[in-house]
């Protein structure tokens, strides 16, 4: 018994080893491999959207920063804190000076542009030298403009304190140096490129030949403008190799003008050229290319949203351009007006109002713009005061109508914007009669008699050999618009008197008021 007790459990013992052996073998021959690692699936991105880039594009501001009150039968025109107030609200575009071509807030999808001839205007802006509309422009988020011809007005030195105050380039593509120890420092870029959205729009500027041609002294010296289609070759080139993916002009000139040149050249990609200075309205489209004028103020301005699609191949981006002009509306149901543009605005005008605001007059009806009696009003006042036997100025220098109420010296300002002063010439009749017949003059002392013959205010015909003192400004001295005045006398009289002068001064001695208005003195 002692034996059995004593190898039974050896026999089991051995037993249980084969048992475990016999387990382990079995599961490890049913057990399946261990699968090797594979990599991740690749992650499908989904392709970028669409996205819509909108370029806004107004006619020449020519310093309209406030709304101005309607002649009867005459719509009322917007101010630039209306204008903003309704980008804002209708475009998403955000206000603030553009740094660097990059707009104030991140993600912006507006492009704000302008045609140029910025400053030149009502009081609010002449008086300032274009100061105010620099800087209002610039809050607004302006980015870029053509160059006007009036933009060198009020001198070189103003011109550049202007762009510094704006922080937006000026563009010439087509305006170049000639002769640099007259030109000195100047150098104006043709083209900026600006990425919104991630598409970059090439813009190219273009200047009107009178910048150079019709500018008063000094200031066009040892500049040139260059044919169009060589300034563009150049500067829309030199946009693509920056990377642009479509090119818009501006330009200081009828787009149409421009049409036979562009059209010519399809590879240039420029999907708009906007411009202004069109006998009539223009807006057509050649291949990829719409053509449109604008006119002056903030009253309306073109729209041209781009479709970019970043998925397609390079070149192929830009799927869709639509074009729109907008009518900007005030009064009830329009959007609010900025209100930041419109405390700035306020603040220049109680500037102006302390300097301008003595009032000089009255008068009960509104002189109009391009009347009769508006040109006797400033041309009479000019030629008593400066005793000349005629006054010759040009339809262009009145920008503005007289309103009815309270004349000031601000209101002189509105009316006849620019930087001039007075000059006398003498010059014979028969050189006078060839002047006065220019389709562009605007004159007293003397009136038609049909024919290129005039007469006096006696009704004395004009004597062509008899000396005769003639009043003009420096502008039409040097040939603006094609006056000949500088030919006719070298050494001119210079008064030192800006033409405003003595309009304002003779108003005042005229002691006119509700009961004597200024109307009933003006034939």
């Amino acid at each position: 018994m002692h034996r059995e007790s004593v190898i039974k459990p050896a026999v089991v013992t051995i037993a249980l080893v084969g048992a475990l052996t016999g387990c382990e073998k079995n599961s490890a021959q049913e057990t399946p491999p261990t699968p090797a690692p594979q990599a991740p699936a690749p992650t499908t991105l989904p392709a970028p959207k669409p996205t819509t880039v909108t370029v806004l594009v107004t006619g020449s501001p020519n310093g309209q920063l406030v709304p101005t009150t309607p002649a009867e039968g005459e719509k009322p025109t917007i101010g630039a804190a209306e204008l903003l107030g309704w980008w804002a609200a209708k475009e998403k575009h955000c206000p603030g000076q553009v740094k660097d071509g990059q707009a104030a807030c991140k993600d912006a999808s507006t492009l704000a542009l302008t045609i140029g001839d910025a400053w030149n205007g009502p009081a609010i802006s002449s008086f300032f030298y274009g100061e105010t509309t620099s800087a209002v422009m610039g809050h607004m988020g302006f980015a870029a403009s053509a160059l006007g011809n009036h933009e060198l007005d009020y001198g070189r030195e103003q011109f550049q304190k202007n762009l510094r105050t704006s922080g937006f380039p000026f563009l010439a593509a087509n305006l170049k140096v000639k002769d640099a120890a007259l030109a000195k420092d100047w150098d104006l870029p043709g083209f900026k490129v600006f990425d919104r959205q991630g598409l970059k729009i090439g813009v190219v500027g273009l200047t009107s030949p009178k910048t150079v041609s019709t500018a008063m002294a000094g200031r066009a010296e040892g500049l040139e403008v260059l044919p169009d289609e060589e300034a563009l070759t150049s500067a829309v080139g030199e946009a693509q190799k920056a990377g642009a993916d479509t090119v818009v002009v501006l330009a200081d000139a009828c787009p149409s003008d421009l049409q036979a040149v562009v059209s010519k050249h399809p590879e240039w990609k420029v999907s708009l050229v906007a411009g202004g200075r069109c006998p009539q309205p223009v807006n057509t489209k050649e291949g990829n290319t719409t053509y449109v004028s604008l006119g002056r103020g903030f009253d309306k301005y073109l729209r041209a949203a781009y479709t970019y699609d970043a998925s397609k191949p390079e070149g192929e981006q830009v799927t869709g351009v639509e074009l729109t002009t907008v009518d900007v509306t005030g009064g009830e149901g329009a959007p609010a007006a900025d209100a930041d543009t419109a405390k700035m605005i306020s603040d220049y005008k109680a500037k102006l109002d302390q300097a301008l605001g003595e009032e000089i007059g009255f008068t009960k009806k509104a002189l109009e713009k391009d009347s009769k009696q508006l040109a006797s009003w400033v041309t009479t006042a000019i030629r008593q005061q400066l005793d000349t036997d005629a006054v010759v100025l040009n339809r262009k220098g009145f920008r503005e109508g007289l309103p009815a109420g309270k004349v000031t010296k601000g209101s002189v300002y509105s009316v006849l914007p620019f930087e001039n002063s007075l000059m006398v010439v003498e010059v014979k009749g028969a050189d006078l009669a060839k002047q006065l017949a220019n389709p562009e003059a605007v004159y007293s002392g003397f009136t038609s008699a049909g024919k290129g013959k005039f007469k006096d205010a006696k009704g004395k015909p004009l004597d062509a050999k008899k000396e005769y003192k003639v009043a003009t400004v420096e502008y039409l001295y040097f040939g603006g618009d094609g006056f000949e005045f500088e030919k006719l006398d070298t050494e001119p009289g210079e008064t030192g008197m800006s033409w405003q002068t003595p309009v304002i001064d003779w108003t005042k001695e005229q002691g006119t008021s509700e009961a004597k208005p200024l109307d009933k003195q003006i034939k």
